[in-house]
């Protein structure tokens, strides 16, 4: 690239040729100058790394995890409420001699799965994770052969 200057002619507003004329007087340089430095400043390659540009892709990632985040709510919802609508399909009504014993043991075994979820939360494995890895197991098992005659 030659270090000789070109001459480049533009166009500006009123309100960029008045920040023009404010940072010349500023700086007490020349207004080439002063364009000169913000385009290197702007577009040149340290503007890549620039705090904006950095903030930007961590804003993206962090968008990207939500999405996932919310799909995943959606399917545990989802899955949650058909398990519900079988459980009601199925479960024939109590009568009513026994519904008081049928309480007391619903009570226990509900105290029994909060403690088991309690666990599961405090703790660094997920169910969720378990029956993910088996899907992936599943699938990878399932695949079809390719270059295996059957």
């Amino acid at each position: 690239m030659s270090t000789q200057k070109r001459r480049v002619s533009i166009y500006l507003t009123p309100e960029a040729e008045l920040l023009l004329a404010r940072a010349v007087e500023d700086r007490g340089a020349s207004m080439s100058g002063v364009v000169e430095a913000a385009i290197t400043t702007h577009l040149g390659d340290k503007a890549r790394n620039s705090e904006l540009v950095l903030l930007s892709e961590r804003m993206n990632k962090l968008a990207r995890a939500s999405e996932r985040i919310a799909d995943e709510t959606t399917a545990q919802t989802e899955t949650l409420a058909l398990y519900i609508l079988y459980y009601l399909c199925i479960t024939p009504p109590l009568p009513d001699a026994s519904r008081d014993a049928a309480e007391a043991s619903g009570r226990k075994r509900f105290d029994r799965f909060i403690g088991q979820v309690s666990e599961r939360l405090l703790g660094k494995e997920s169910y969720t994770d378990d029956v993910l890895a088996r899907i992936d197991l599943v699938r990878a098992n399932s695949a079809p052969k390719l270059g295996v005659a059957s």
